[in-house]
């Protein structure tokens, strides 16, 4: 507290100033407590602007149902949030604090602190049913934000429009439709209860792929995607606003609606987000509707922050306000517009850093003007140019300098709360393939343990805006990787890797996109560069322990997977590729440990579940062979590996008890099904199980056909293998009657 109380009094100001406006008038509003025992439904908007909404003004996009509700309560047109990116801006939602402070300071490797005190967590104790229905992995509960949630869903379900052809982005995301339906369903359930519920619409977010209805209606070649998103999300809180109108809840549950960040869309060179800190991406649309309470058509142009919004409901519920809090209550600034409590909004970047080791960015924006702290600085007067155009600060250097020493007294008043280290997850190769989907870098980047005042002073590494080039590049290159165009992203990739070498993203993404093209010399190479860029890192070593075991370097790829299981004690896919490397080495009773405890981490992990059954079924234990394969596919329903195996066993047991030819028939034909295309294995699987169901006519029409497939393809082990059993289908027999062994499929 020593630093701070000199700041405070070197500047001359109130110490909620600094503090961002804790404690401005919020007890003495008349509204304090006017909502007690309301309901309260949250719904934040993935990567939305202000600035495309309809009721702020955009010429283009429609969005009744959103407007309707700021139309029936308070529109806020100065919003910013803490952070351009999901999980640090939601946690700052969630617990009225700044990223440095609950610790979750960027998507894929941090944890919200399991010390932070959740909006939920405080409305439970008050009688509140709390349920979260979110739309992307991102937000999952692995990454922390489900304190205090009795019920909290991210993942994926059936139903919906838009599900042909899938696309790698919406594997890790739940679109607004279904997000609405569960909300709904929710409802059904704790409606008669006193409740909390936060929906969060992914949409918006790239890629842009609204229904065709909305497609239609918003024609623009480069932002009819987004617009199309923007209209489809409206008409899905619209479903939810009057449903819960409907049920006559409406005039008892005060709603906020809110984004946790918005989009560059090409704005200083960005096309998405999370890179820079200009309102791009920083200014976010917020309004309240609370019947009764309050007032309708109220539009307040003064700054607030998404970090006040938790402070703002907690009040107006009459409940206790959170201890910690760095936003305020804007209770008073809902009763009368006019007053200006001139609140300071800071922001934070580290993304660029992390991936690129570009300098981090801090910003804080208050009475009009943004300042951005980079080894540059930048100062824009945003009445005047509210696109960010013209830096000012060489022109207003004493500005600059008090605008610095307000965002360092807020960094100190925020280190006063009780500094917390870093929870920082260690990343699965799933948990990392999911966030690329969604376009986020993650699991490579070691934490920082250093204070940020220490960080914020030394300000290291490039600016991120002389490297604008760059960065535009490296996101065309991870386009093409999501498109599964590995050569054109790796081509990119190699010109961005060869000019700034020790930018570790650039290496590890043009390592995955060569190890997808089969270059395994040249990605071991570029794990070779990552690791002494990051000797810490146990993913490197994981990645680099697979590559080198495609390579046939055994021995080498044993020491990497050990360090990483060293490392990533808790990641199954660690164990079971060395589980693999092992038996590889002839070591198989180590290997057999490893497979065995990957499974008991994840009983779904598909490598380690087919090793496992394929080593027991060897070793004459078929019984714990099929119940692997039956324990896997129940934790992992939609693996076609395991399904297809089992599906194998099924048929070809070379104990007559444990077939079941019925059974293998009707895995089969779900794998073929799910396939989408013709494959010769799934063809022989099926063609194993239509014999052992007795239905030699199609077990001999099907292993034709998987024959054709595999000669056609050059697999000639697999055709003579076809073409063997084929003769038994012909002949009247099912495969494996008469082996007497185990007939393993690997």
């Amino acid at each position: 507290m020593a630093l701070l109380a000199i700041i405070v009094a070197g500047m001359g100001v109130g110490l909620w100033r600094i503090w961002g406006g804790r404690g401005w008038g919020a007890s003495t509003s008349s509204l304090v407590g006017a909502a007690k025992g309301f309901n309260v439904l949250l719904i934040t908007l993935d990567t939305t602007r202000a600035d495309c909404l309809s009721c702020y003004g955009h010429p283009v996009v429609r969005t009744p149902h959103m407007d309707a509700l700021a139309k029936e309560g308070v529109r806020f047109t100065q919003c910013t949030t803490a952070a351009p990116i999901t999980l640090p801006s939601h946690s700052s939602i969630m617990t009225a604090t700044y990223p440095f402070v609950h610790r979750a300071r960027n998507n894929g490797r941090y944890l919200a602190d399991e010390g932070n005190v959740t909006l939920a967590e405080m409305l439970r104790p008050a009688g509140y049913a709390t349920g979260a229905e979110v739309g992307a992995y991102v937000l999952a509960a692995i990454w922390g934000l489900n304190q205090g949630f009795d019920s909290y869903r991210s993942e994926k379900m059936g139903g919906g429009e838009r599900r042909e052809p899938e696309r790698p982005a919406e594997e890790q995301s739940v679109p607004a439709d279904d997000v609405c339906d569960r909300a709904l369903e929710w409802l059904g359930q704790h409606g008669s209860q006193r409740f909390f519920l936060w929906v969060h619409f992914f949409d918006p977010h790239m890629p842009w792929t609204p229904p065709e209805r909305f497609a239609r209606q918003y024609t623009d070649p480069k932002l009819g995607g987004y617009y199309g998103e923007i209209a489809f999300v409206d008409e899905q809180v619209g479903r939810l606003l009057g449903e819960l109108g409907r049920m006559g809840l409406a005039e008892r549950t005060l709603v906020v609606l809110t984004a946790d960040h918005g989009e560059g869309l090409n704005q200083h060179r960005e096309l998405t987000h999370t890179y820079f800190v200009y309102d791009s991406t920083m200014r976010v649309p917020l309004m309240m509707r609370c019947p009764g309470r309050i007032p309708a058509d109220r539009v307040v142009e003064a700054q607030v922050r998404t970090a006040d919004i938790a402070p703002t409901v907690l009040a107006l519920l009459g409940l206790p306000a959170k201890a910690d809090a760095q936003g305020a209550s804007l209770l008073p600034l809902v009763e009368d517009r006019t007053k200006d409590p001139e609140l300071g909004a800071y922001g934070e970047s580290v993304s660029a850093h992390e991936a690129f080791g570009y300098a981090r960015l801090w910003t804080y924006r208050a009475g009009g003007w943004k300042y951005i702290h980079a080894p540059t600085p930048e100062l824009y007067d945003l009445g005047g140019d509210p696109g960010e155009e013209n830096n000012l600060a060489d022109r207003y250097p004493q500005r600059v300098k008090a605008l610095r020493e307000r965002l360092e007294a807020v960094i100190a008043a925020g280190l006063a709360l009780g500094a917390r280290a870093d929870r920082a997850e260690q990343l699965d190769a799933a948990a990392v393939s999911k966030l690329a989907a969604l376009g986020y870098a993650g699991g490579y980047v070691p934490a920082e343990s250093r204070d940020e005042l220490e960080l914020f002073h030394e300000s290291a590494g490039p600016d991120p805006k002389e490297h604008t080039d760059q960065y535009a590049q490296y996101m065309e290159a991870r386009a093409w990787a999501g498109a599964q165009q590995p050569e054109k992203a790796a081509a990119l990739l190699k010109r961005l890797a060869a000019a700034e070498p020790d930018a570790p993203e650039f290496h590890a993404l043009l390592a995955e996109q060569l190890r997808l093209l089969g270059q395994w010399q040249d990605a071991a190479a570029e794990y070779a560069v990552l690791l002494e860029l990051q000797p810490d890192s146990g993913l490197a070593h994981y990645q680099m322990g697979k590559v080198l075991g495609e390579l046939g370097r055994s021995e080498e790829s044993v020491r990497y997977l050990r360090r990483a299981v060293e490392v990533m004690p808790e990641f199954p896919d660690a164990h079971a590729y060395l589980a693999l490397g092992l038996l590889q080495s002839g070591r198989r009773d180590e290997a057999e440990g490893h497979f065995r405890r990957a499974l008991e981490l994840d009983p779904g992990n598909e490598n380690a579940c087919l090793e496992r059954s394929g080593l027991l079924q060897r070793a004459g234990r078929s019984v714990e062979a099929l119940e692997v394969l039956r324990e896997g596919l129940r934790h992992r329903p939609a693996s076609v590996g395991i399904a297809n195996n089992l599906a194998w066993f099924l048929a070809t047991a070379a104990d007559a008890g444990l077939r079941d030819g019925a059974e293998a028939v009707r895995l089969a034909e779900e794998v073929r099904g799910r396939m989408g295309r013709e494959d010769a294995g799934v063809l022989d699987t099926l063609a194993a199980a239509y014999a052992a169901a007795g239905r030699f006519d199609e077990a001999v029409q099907t292993a034709q056909r998987g024959l054709e497939l595999a000669r056609s393809a050059g697999d000639a082990p697999l055709a003579e293998q076809i073409a063997a059993r084929l003769t038994s289908y012909e002949s009247g027999k099912a495969y494996g009657e008469e082996s007497g062994t185990a007939n393993e499929r690997r």
